[in-house]
This record gives C-alpha cells, structure tokens and sequence, in this order.
C-alpha cells in the first residue's frame, strides 16, 4: 500500500475510489446504450438493442461492486479477526456442570409432614 500517499491525505482517503466506482456505474451503461442505439439505427429495430445493453452493462456493475465489496468486508472481518486478542481466561470454553448431587442429598420427598 502507498503509505507515504495515505499519511498525507488521510482525511480524503478513499473518496478517489468511491468517485471513479460511481462515475463506472454511470458511464458503463451509458456507453452500452450507445453502442445498442448504433446497432438499432444499422438493424432498424426500437430501442430494444440499446434497452437490453445499458440494463445488461448496469446489473453487470452492480453485481462486480457487489462481489468487491463482499469481498473486501471479508478480508476486513478476517483481519480483525486474527488481531483480537485471545481469551486468556478460558472464558470462551465450553463449561462443564457437575450435575451430581451433594452427598446425604437426596431428591426423593420425605414422608414426614
């Protein structure tokens, strides 16, 4: 990673990413929808050509920002993960109860009354 980059510009961090990931799902479909409204215009068909490019580019973005993001979450909570510290105490062990009963208890009722 680009440390000398990230400590100088720590409060925009990200934000280049996020403007370039926006603008790809904006422009995308916009230029699949081109190139189906040239292919309508050469066939001469409606704008089904255009229709089913730019729907089909917009799913296909959102599904690979989809799959990005998943992804990253779960090298963030992998990596957060490994960095706890370990229960030291044993308090994430399975507890075993000693259901035995004291000596000279018994659960039987008594008769007296």
């Amino acid at each position: 990673m680009r440390a000398p980059e990230l400590s100088k510009n720590k409060f925009f961090f990200g934000t280049d990413d996020a403007f370039s990931r926006s603008v790809e799902i904006v422009v995308t479909p916009l230029a699949f929808s081109g190139i189906g409204w040239l292919l309508d215009r050469w066939i001469g068909t409606g704008p089904w050509f255009a229709l089913a490019f730019g729907a089909t580019a917009f799913l296909g973005k959102l599904t690979a920002e989809w799959y990005r993001y998943t992804g990253r979450m779960r090298g963030i909570e992998t990596e957060m993960s490994s960095a706890r510290p370990q229960n030291l105490r044993g308090l994430d062990q399975r507890e075993e109860i000693d259901d035995r009963l004291p000596t000279g208890v018994t659960l039987e009722e008594s008769g007296d009354k």
